[in-house]
């Protein structure tokens, strides 16, 4: 697709509707202009969506991930509606950090979300410590500002898991900076890596060596918090998100957040459909 295709869809989303041509395609009519057009729907996140209008105004909010329903008021839409918006948008990320890899030195972490989804007899309580009720997240970060976020099973993770969830994203002789995590070391020793290990001892040593990775995880769990109720069937579209728009807003100085944000979204050759009961 040309720039010149690229900026007649950023145009529509801030254009109205105008009816549609006598073979049905959707018209739009230039606010500032008046000049009325077409543009090319198809293979984009925006296909078949009524609320174009309103779409601006979604991405905007959703690069602040905010609730689903501050978007539902703020954009005076339905419930459906703004699911649909962001499963269109999750769409265009599916598969996001299936090719990243992190270089040079790199932090790797886990931390744990409650799973909702686990079947529980009535009167069920939290079990203290990390139980298959937790949801592990597997996540790095390289000194490039390069960032990885993975679901590696429940509880505890293993050896074999880490290095499953991390093999492909690691690149061979990196310097794994870590909390001394037995179940690293087959990951580190199948890699070639070097390590770095500071035990998580809330020293001041460990807290400034294992701080990026720390903050990293911190804003994670307080991301994941904000969808309460979310089906974790749809936690890697989440995770690509958040990874996303992590490496977007850490180059905000050198490309405009929402511009490139807009920019990817329209770019995407990429269609989500509402699921019909």
């Amino acid at each position: 697709m040309g720039v010149s295709q690229y900026a007649l869809r950023v145009e529509a989303i801030e254009s109205a509707l105008n009816g549609k041509t006598p073979d049905g395609k959707q018209r739009y009519i230039c606010n500032d202009c008046g000049q009325i057009y077409t543009i090319l729907l198809t293979q984009s996140f925006i296909q078949q969506t009524r609320a174009l209008i309103h779409g601006l105004d979604i991405i905007v909010l959703m690069t602040f991930n905010v609730p689903l329903e501050m978007t539902e008021t703020l954009c005076s839409i339905s419930h459906p509606t703004a699911m649909l918006w962001r499963r269109k948008i999750f769409a265009t990320v599916d598969g996001y950090q299936n090719h990243l890899v992190l270089h040079g030195r790199i932090w790797i972490d886990e931390t744990y979300v409650f799973d909702s989804t686990v079947l529980h007899e009535d009167g069920f309580k939290k079990k203290r410590g990390l139980s298959n009720n937790l949801l592990c997240i597997v996540v790095a970060i390289d000194t490039f500002g390069n960032s990885y976020a993975e679901i590696c099973g429940h509880g505890r993770p293993s050896s074999t898991r880490i290095y499953k969830t991390l093999r492909n994203h690691i690149h061979s002789g990196s310097t794994i900076v870590h909390d001394g995590e037995k179940a690293h070391a087959f990951l580190i020793q199948e890699l070639h890596c070097t390590e770095e290990k500071y035990i998580a001892d809330n020293s001041p040593e460990y807290l400034k060596k294992m701080a990026l990775i720390n903050n990293m995880c911190a804003w994670l769990k307080r991301y994941l918090y904000r969808f309460i109720g979310m089906n974790t069937e749809y936690m890697p579209s989440y995770l690509n998100w958040f990874v996303y728009l992590y490496r977007v807003k850490s180059a905000k100085e050198k490309w405009p957040t929402i511009s490139r944000i807009l920019r990817h979204l329209i770019l995407t050759e990429t269609t989500f459909k509402r699921k019909r009961p």
